[in-house]
Order: structure tokens, then sequence, then C-alpha cells
């Protein structure tokens, strides 16, 4: 265990270079590496567990660069000793082990069916073998936005199937109609103070490298998946939703609750990204004073000093 008096040190010598300086540095040149293998249209698969890691290589000891749940689809590029390149809906790479993907045939049965697509609402959804919370412990555990396939209803239960083949009932209360992760039609389509609102539901989570889920959260894992929750597939690391063309750039002056804004040492190297709560304060995930979800102000020095703007969801985006 390292002593107690290195992190404010560490801390110290990166609050030089900005929030998390690695994310805009790191993530690019991964970016860039995930692209260079040969890779071509190798079918889709989903994937089976609650959460699988995406690595930088086609190994386990390597960076994770994100994550994916339950039930998302994805595109597969490029195999290797184990594992699977895959591409996931917001076209970010990362490899994933294959024992965690089902194939699907390009002639057989997707999953979920569209009829009976649901998303899991709630942070955690249970998954039991009768419908009954004390009977017997869960078989699944399904995390926020996790695809399942709805069976049947019976009062307040719904009857799933799981990825892997597996049937069990749900409560009703965790999930809700899957929706399409498109772009709104109109400006009113996103509420930003409903945005806002859901980002508060995350305080206090673990601060996660890579994370996107309830288990734990990165900071554009988090401004990503409020957007999410509301329609809106922004791109998944921070300076890539900051240049996204549905965004636009807004003085802090006009800050409205939902607004994200941006932050880094400089201009073109954008490192940390937060939701707005007003002018004045904003959520984010960071490990700036602890790792976790919370609550901080723009007039604060050290976000004072690396504040480089805010970005708003265009009209019509």
């Amino acid at each position: 265990m390292k002593p107690r008096g290195r992190a404010p040190e560490r801390r110290q010598r990166a609050a030089g270079l900005g929030a998390h300086p690695e994310r805009r540095a790191v993530a690019q040149e991964r970016r860039e590496a995930l692209r260079r293998p040969a890779a071509g249209d190798r079918g889709r698969a989903v994937v089976l567990p609650p959460i699988v890691n995406m690595f930088e290589r086609a190994d386990s000891s390597s960076p994770v660069v994100s994550q994916t749940t339950l039930g998302a689809c994805v595109g597969l590029l490029a195999s290797a000793r184990g594992y699977d390149l895959a591409e996931t809906a917001d076209r970010y790479r990362g490899w994933i082990r294959s024992a965690a993907l089902r194939r699907l045939s390009p002639r057989g049965a997707i999953y979920p069916r569209p009829d009976r697509a649901c998303r899991v609402k709630s942070f955690m959804c249970q998954i039991y073998t009768e419908r009954d919370v004390t009977t017997r412990a869960p078989i699944a555990t399904a995390p926020l936005l996790a695809l399942l396939e709805v069976l049947e209803e019976r009062g307040e239960w719904k009857r799933v199937r799981l990825p892997d083949g597996r049937r069990g009932w749900t409560q009703s209360g965790d999930l809700e109609p899957a929706v399409a992760k498109t772009p709104p039609a109109g400006p009113s389509a996103v509420d930003g103070a409903a945005v806002a609102a859901a980002a508060l539901r995350f305080l206090g989570l673990p601060y996660v490298w890579g994370g996107t889920t309830p288990f734990g959260l990165d900071c554009s894992g988090l401004s990503q998946l409020v957007y999410r929750l509301h329609g809106y597939l922004l791109p998944r690391d921070s300076d890539l939703q900051f240049d996204d063309p549905n965004l636009d750039s807004i003085e802090r002056a006009d800050l409205r609750p939902g607004d994200l804004v941006f932050f880094g040492p400089n201009d073109t190297s954008i490192s940390h990204v937060g939701v707005s709560l007003d002018r004045d304060e904003f959520v984010s995930a960071t490990t700036f004073c602890s790792p976790t979800v919370h609550v901080d102000r723009l007039d604060d020095p050290y976000w004072k000093r690396l504040y480089r703007g805010a970005r708003r969801l265009a009209r019509g985006g």
C-alpha cells in the first residue's frame, strides 16, 4: 500500500496538467491504435454478462477503454487470442473476451426482438426464476439501460429471456420499452432540466476509468449515460463530445441545466466533462478531491483554471 502522503503530491502534479490529463492524450492514441488492425465486417454479436470491459488490446491486462452491457449488439471487426475487436453503437472500439459474446447468425433471430425489447430503467434489475423476491437468489443482474426481451406479463412481473437463452422473471417497475438511440427531432426533445436531474441520481457513485454504468463511471461515461437516458447518443470521450457537430457552443453566462461543460489544460486538449446544474455548479465523475460523482463549482480555482467552454444540443440535432 502506498503511503497516504503521496496522493496529494500526485494530485498536485496533475493539477498543472488538467483534470484527468491522460484522458485526452491516451484516449486519442488508443482510438488510433484500435483502428490500425485490418478490420472488416465479421458479423454481429450480443453481450452476455451484465457488464463487459473493452480493452485496448486482446489482453485483459491491457488498459480498459470503455464498457458495454448485457443485451447490447456490437459489430465484430477482428479476432485474436480469444478476444474480438468490437464496435459499439457509439462507434467506439475495444477488445472484448469472445466468451462474453454470442455471435448472431445473419439469417437467425436477433436479440432482443424489436417488438419485445425493453431496457432497464433502475440502477440494477434483478432477474429471478420465480415471481418472488424471497424464494431464491436472483439468477442474473442487469444494469441500467441493459436490454432484455420480454416474453409475457403477469401483473407486476415480466418474464424475460436473457441473451444466453435463460429465462426468468423481473419486476415490471425495473423495465421500460426500449427506445432508438437517435438524435432528437427538435429542441424540446431533450429536456435540460431532466438531464441535470438524471445526473444528480448518480451522486456518490465511484469513479471508474472506462466506466459506463452505476457500478462505476468516468466523466464522459456519466455525460453519455444521462443523455442516453433521454434519447441522444453522445460520443464516448470528452474531446469527442466537445467536437460533436450536433452540439452548439454557448457562453458561460448562458448556461442552463443539462448543458455540458468542458475542461482541459488548453483549448485543443479537452480532458474532462460535466453536466451543468446552473451557471455556477456542475456534476461530474472525477478523481478531484474524492473519486466519486459529485457537485463542484465553476468558480473553484481548480476548475476555473481548466474551464474551456460549454455545449448544448443543437436545434434539430
